[in-house]
């Protein structure tokens, strides 16, 4: 995190504090950068750290929400320019309340070259401590937006993106399934790729907006775990189309 806000002539002041273990050394990376390190015993690391084993864990960072992450329900005034510098590929989701679900879905967002997230009603907090370690720093590199679903929908309109919705189906009918041939035809295509909820799903809303693509699966399971199922959504719809497995 700390060398991406580097690369980015980001502030490191960013980080208020380091609390490292008693036994870690500095990372090499910090031993310049002049934030303040306070060391702490393994008794402390552990109520720190909300985990039950703290021997991977070194560190504790007090950490700045980052700049690019924006409430609307506090700022109604800010640009779409200001939420996302390119607007092409954007993840949104819709009710994911399981933090590492949704720390998982960030990072492969990051990893798969998406321009950001929208986060609708009903998320967990994406800084969350499990959100931020299944993140693993995605989350202070991805910008994300905090909104309602017209504030969604006037990005759509403004930019006018397509949405697909990632639905298993049901008994009503069969839902498309997502295929290199669909995934090439939107290449250059703007997307909001919109993903539900683990126990219900995707809202009425979004259900009504979007056009629905399933994942094909053998056996009679019904549906995947929601980061599973992002990460394939994901991959085959990322930027950049070359990479798309034949």
């Amino acid at each position: 995190m700390f060398n991406f806000q580097e690369s980015k002539d980001e502030k490191a002041s960013r980080i208020d504090c380091l609390l490292l273990h008693e036994n870690a050394e500095v990372p090499e990376d910090l031993v310049e950068s002049g934030i303040r390190i306070v060391r702490v015993s393994s008794v402390v690391m552990k109520k720190l750290c909300g985990v039950q084993s703290t021997e991977s864990i070194d560190a504790v960072s007090l950490v700045k929400i980052p700049s690019t992450f924006h409430n609307l329900d506090d700022d109604h005034h800010q640009g779409f320019s200001k939420w996302f510098p390119s607007a092409f590929r954007i993840l949104v989701l819709d009710g994911i309340q399981d933090p590492g679900n949704l720390g998982t879905l960030l990072r492969s967002a990051v990893a798969f070259g998406w321009d950001g997230a929208f986060l609708l009603p009903g998320c967990c907090d994406p800084f969350n401590e499990k959100a931020l370690r299944a993140s693993r720093g995605a989350s202070f590199q991805l910008p994300m937006v905090s909104g309602q679903w017209s504030d969604l929908q006037s990005l759509v309109d403004r930019f006018k993106m397509k949405i697909l919705a990632g639905d298993p189906g049901s008994k009503e009918g069969p839902v498309p399934c997502l295929t290199n041939e669909l995934a090439c035809s939107l290449m250059d295509t703007k997307l909001c790729l919109v993903l539900g909820s683990e126990g219900s799903g995707i809202s009425e809303k979004a259900r009504e907006a979007s056009e629905l693509v399933s994942i094909r699966m053998g056996g009679e399971f019904e549906s995947l775990n929601v980061s599973v199922a992002g990460g394939i959504f994901l991959f085959m719809l990322q930027p950049q189309k070359k990479e798309l497995v034949k």
